[in-house]
């Protein structure tokens, strides 16, 4: 695709360039909170069809555009969630260093994380239309600690047509809110923002350092200890916290003790957690019975699974699965 042509008075004010790439003009937008964010307006101009700018939401901002061909956004200092709405289509994208290629559905996700530049084009003459959602990182890290994540410093990774059906739930709530320019629904808005803020801590982001207290596990075993576990969820594998233990060379009891204290969580607990989180993407994704659910996720049984699952989220698996 040729570079577009930009008037060279314009080369000082602003403008994105890259070699061979189109040129994209920043303008700066100041939402009703006071904080500055980043707009992009391309050659062919993306639509925007929606923006929560005018709704007073405090823990989010929403904006649902409309993109044609190419189309790149500089970096900003917010994280971003990329919904896709429709249609389905081949999409090519570079999310900082990273680069994707892959057929994408409605309600695929893309993640780009604060103070990263990303770029996205498909040869289809198709119009694409996505949710875009901004949370602040000092928000997420807020919402996590709150939620028993813990005290930690996390980066979030880049993500390209991920399927989350937890988030595209959310997304489609805020995506509502944003429709119907309720005023009043501020406060739903920023509760469901919580909610999507420690779900993109917990599932993407990795652990760069850990604030320990005394005698808590070191930052490096506690890593360890956590991709260990993740790993072995995803594989859908037994995990035992003793094998968990052994894997970063400590004894049951002192690993026990260390990850509650750098976790705020008992490594039990995050255990559970986790298999709730699996099996809510089984629900989401498969067609399979909740039995069989709740014996992949770790589950002794499907009554245990239930109740479990109850407790944690709010529902049974049966009326999460119908309200996806």
């Amino acid at each position: 695709m040729p570079a577009a042509q930009v008037n060279p008075a314009e080369s000082s004010s602003g403008l994105w360039v890259s070699q061979g790439r189109p040129r994209l003009t920043v303008a700066r937008k100041r939402v009703s909170t006071g904080r500055a964010i980043s707009a992009v307006s391309q050659v062919s101009s993306p639509t925007e069809v929606a923006s929560s700018d005018d709704l007073g939401w405090q823990r989010v901002r929403a904006v649902r555009l409309q993109l044609q061909g190419r189309q790149a956004f500089p970096a900003t200092d917010e994280h971003c969630i990329v919904v896709h709405l429709w249609p389905s289509l081949h999409m090519n994208a570079q999310i900082g260093k990273q680069q994707f290629a892959q057929y994408v559905r409605p309600g695929d996700i893309a993640i780009v994380p604060a103070g990263t530049l990303s770029e996205w084009w498909w040869t289809e003459t198709k119009t694409c239309n996505s949710l875009y959602l901004y949370l602040d990182p000092a928000f997420v890290r807020s919402a996590a600690e709150s939620s028993g994540v813990g005290r930690v410093k996390f980066q979030v990774r880049s993500q390209f047509a991920e399927r989350d059906e937890h988030i595209r739930h959310i997304a489609m709530s805020l995506l509502l809110e944003l429709n119907e320019r309720n005023v009043a629904g501020r406060l739903y808005a920023d509760s469901l923002a919580s909610v999507l803020a420690v779900q993109l801590a917990r599932r993407y982001s990795y652990f760069q350092d850990v604030q320990v207290s005394r005698g808590g596990m070191s930052p490096r075993k506690l890593r360890q200890a956590i991709e260990f576990m993740n790993e072995k969820l995803d594989l859908e594998h037994d995990v035992s916290l003793s094998s968990v233990a052994e894997a970063v060379g400590m004894s049951y009891f002192h690993f026990s003790r260390t990850f509650k204290q750098s976790m705020n969580m008992s490594p039990n607990n995050y255990l559970v957690e986790r298999r709730i989180e699996h099996a809510k993407r089984l629900l989401g994704e498969t067609n399979l019975p909740v039995v069989d659910i709740a014996l992949r996720a770790g589950f002794a049984s499907q009554s245990h699974f239930t109740t479990t699952f109850r407790k944690l989220v709010g529902a049974t698996p049966k009326v999460f699965r119908d309200m996806l």
